[in-house]
């Protein structure tokens, strides 16, 4: 009938290898149940190859028709684009948790509480104007005020310096990700064999990992070639790592923003693309949100409250007489105009600006935008308005801004731009005049003459008036908030950003965790599944011994008859 003894010995055989195979496997899936990433790893049996007998096909045993992950594509890359804005809302939450420390009002020095100090020191200065008791007392609490200021003011650009060294840290990381992922292209496809069943499982396990850490950094698109490699790119198509070759990242300066770094890319041919704007998301493009826009925006917005402190106070002192009968000091030092050129720029214009009108120069930072060789468009950049547009005469000077006296040498090129402003840095170097700060008795308490105190009672009524409109120091009494209002406006716009981006981490965890629990029940290492697998292969690989010896005694009868 075609068949034979050494026929079932195959059988068994076959039976005995593909159980322990499948045992092996399954103590992988039992030893890996805590590894992160792991994917459990399942053992595809088939029918053997049957054979011809004169009744028809007889089967002959089974074999291992390959080995594969419970692996979920789809799955995973929706946790890659679920990945991508978890990491730039933890990278936010992190920044404005540092923000709510530095502007916290209920430890520590508060400036709320410096600038009230301050104020009512010439309350008791006006009640008393040759006291020199109550001129110490302001001495001392406008050097604390300008202390808390300057504190502030050199922290929030001390947390862009931070924030730039991450972003360099992050491309690097980046970077290793990126070198290892095209190595393991190579790695898998050296073992795997196109066209059949092999597959290199752990391999491709550690390749998911770092891909899904790339996602965390990077808004990256994943796309699985034929020949067992993926191909990255960000959102826009920029490669990342096409097949064996990845396209590192790195840094440059940028003149234009402080010396910050900007992120190029290779593009492969010894060159570099600039792709700052083309990073959409990831922890990478938190961090330079932060270090581009809200911090630089909360730095903007404190800097202006430093300067309309100097400019108001330094308006009223002016009018005042101290005791010596002088009239028309600072009390504090007056406000220097900043500008800063586009390093683009390519006329020949040269910009200087000085603060010719200290008591009445706008506050705001402005934009020249020239048009021509001698014409520009004038834009506020606080309001986002146009000033209206200018001719110049190269070399003469001209006022903008109720009080900044600018002068142009030069010609410029349509498109050249060039920012200034006095209220930049003005926290960080606010400070006391040295002829008030060396010497009281020149704080002007006077207004009719030295010794009336109605200037101090002027000066002590400054932290009530309304000066500012929206964003604006506008005229005195026109506006719709004080000094402290303007204060709390930043602080509480902190606090809502902070709870915002907080809420966005709490919700993000959410859809992660579902994720998660997802991929745990389809991918995830079951103890108990894999303890009933095991017990089912350890039967098998019983009964495929027990067959053997069948075999075996069947052999020894045969030739025991003989």
């Amino acid at each position: 009938m075609g068949t034979n003894i050494f026929s079932v010995l195959n059988e068994g055989k076959l039976g005995l290898l593909s159980q322990q195979l499948a045992i092996e496997v399954t103590g992988n899936n039992i030893a890996n149940v805590q590894t992160p990433g792991y994917t459990r790893q399942t053992v595809n049996l088939e029918n053997n190859t049957p054979r011809q007998i004169g009744l028809g096909q007889l089967g002959t045993g089974v074999r291992v028709k390959s080995i594969t992950r419970n692996f979920d594509r789809f799955l995973f890359s929706q946790t890659l684009s679920e990945t991508t804005p978890m990491g730039s809302f933890q990278i936010r939450k992190e920044g404005f948790d540092r923000l709510e420390l530095l502007f916290n009002e209920t430890t520590g020095r508060s400036i709320s509480t410096e600038m009230s100090n301050f104020f009512t020191s010439f309350e008791d200065l006006a009640a008393n104007p040759s006291g020199l008791p109550e001129r110490t007392t302001i001495q001392g609490n406008a050097r604390s005020l300008a202390s808390a200021f300057n504190t502030i003011g050199n922290a929030l650009f001390q947390e862009r310096q931070n924030l730039d060294l991450m972003v360099q840290d992050t491309v690097s990381e980046i970077n290793s990700l990126l070198s290892g992922i095209a190595k393991l292209n190579r790695t898998i496809f050296q073992n795997e064999n196109i066209g059949t069943t092999s597959t290199a499982n752990d391999l491709r396990d550690e390749r998911d990992r770092m891909v899904k850490s790339l996602a965390e950094y990077l808004d990256v698109t994943l796309v699985d070639e034929q020949n067992n490699q993926v191909r990255l790119t960000l959102a826009d198509g920029t490669p990342l790592v096409l097949g064996l070759k990845d396209f590192p990242l790195g840094t440059e300066l940028n003149g234009d923003n402080n010396g910050f770094k900007d992120i190029l890319i290779s593009d492969g041919q010894n060159g570099t693309i600039n792709i700052t704007n083309q990073i959409n998301g990831g922890k990478l493009r938190g961090l330079l949100d932060l270090r581009d826009v809200e911090v630089p925006g909360i730095q903007d917005h404190f800097d202006r409250l430093a300067a309309s402190l100097v400019r108001e106070v330094n308006r009223v002192h002016r009018e005042g007489f101290g005791l010596d009968g002088g009239s028309g000091r600072d009390f504090f030092k007056p406000l220097q105009a900043t500008v800063r050129p586009s390093v683009l720029n390519t006329g020949s214009a040269v910009v200087s600006v000085a603060n010719a009108s200290p008591t009445t120069a706008s506050i705001d930072q402005y934009r020249i935008q020239f048009t021509g060789a001698t014409s520009f468009d004038l834009i506020n950049r606080t309001t986002g308005a146009s000033s209206g547009t200018f001719v110049f005469t190269p070399g003469s000077t001209f006022n903008l801004g109720n009080g900044l006296a600018v002068n142009i040498t030069g010609t410029g090129a349509a498109g050249d731009v060039v920012d200034f402003s006095i209220s930049e840095n003005a926290a960080a170097t606010l400070a006391m005049d040295p002829a008030v700060a060396t010497n009281g008795s020149n704080i002007a308490a006077g207004l009719n003459g030295v010794g009336d105190g109605k200037n101090a009672t002027r000066l002590s009524q400054l932290q009530n008036q309304l000066l500012f409109d929206g964003n604006s120091l506008v005229n005195s009494g026109s506006g719709a908030f004080t000094f402290v209002e303007f204060y709390n406006s930043l602080v509480s716009g902190i606090g809502v950003d902070s709870r915002s981006v907080s809420s966005a981490v709490t919700a993000q965890e959410g859809v992660m965790l579902q994720l998660n629990n997802r991929r745990e029940s389809l991918s995830g290492v079951s103890i108990d599944e894999e303890m009933i697998n095991l017990i089912k292969f350890q039967q098998a690989f019983a009964a495929a011994a027990r067959l053997i010896n069948v075999a075996d005694e069947m052999l020894d009868i045969l030739a025991n008859r003989i």
